[in-house]
């Protein structure tokens, strides 16, 4: 959230998909001017973040626009990128990979179901968003994350940024101290 709040100005517009990190920008990613970041929160639409994020851009084109979407969400509407090229839109699109449907994952954990069907593998993302056109980076240490999003904005163009992502410590979060705090009002 640091990082990303860093590169984008109050009225950049972030749009994000659904999955776990729609939870951590719903608490953590503050806002300063309306409509600047969007998400689909009734239905858990997935794939709708790269959408979103080219109307965005195609209606504020002097304002950073950054996608936000899990890679489960993403591969959705991936192909969506030859369009946002063709169009010649402005955007960056941050592809968090945890190679697995991350949030029904985490939901299912905590209901202790069996971890079954909710991983996959995924193509190199950096090179996918060059076969449409796109400018792609892979983030390989959180170091280069924000100057690698400031770098894509100041240059333009459609930029697909990639960065794995480990989710473990949503448990102890969003299970764990719930259930104690829970406890303590009891």
């Amino acid at each position: 959230m640091h990082d990303i709040r860093q590169v984008i100005p109050e009225n950049g517009i972030v749009a994000l998909d659904n999955g776990m990190y729609k939870i951590w920008f719903a608490r953590n990613y503050r806002t300063r001017v309306a409509n600047t970041l969007l998400l689909d929160n009734a239905l858990a639409t997935m794939g709708a973040g790269l959408p979103s994020a080219m109307m965005a851009a195609m209606l504020y084109p002097d304002r950073r626009v950054l996608a936000v979407a899990g890679d489960g969400g993403f591969m959705m509407n991936s192909q969506e990128m030859e369009t946002a090229v063709r169009l010649k839109l402005s955007l960056v699109v941050l592809v968090l990979e945890d190679n697995a449907y991350g949030m029904i994952r985490w939901k299912q954990a905590v209901d202790h179901f069996a971890d079954y069907g909710m991983t996959f593998g995924n193509p190199d993302f950096a090179l996918y968003a060059k076969a449409y056109g796109a400018k792609g980076h892979r983030i390989a240490g959180i170091d280069s994350f924000g100057p690698t999003l400031d770098a894509a904005f100041r240059e333009g163009g459609v930029h697909l940024v990639s960065i794995p992502i480990d989710y473990s410590e949503n448990v102890r979060v969003l299970v764990d101290e719930l259930r104690a705090h829970e406890k303590a009002k009891a």
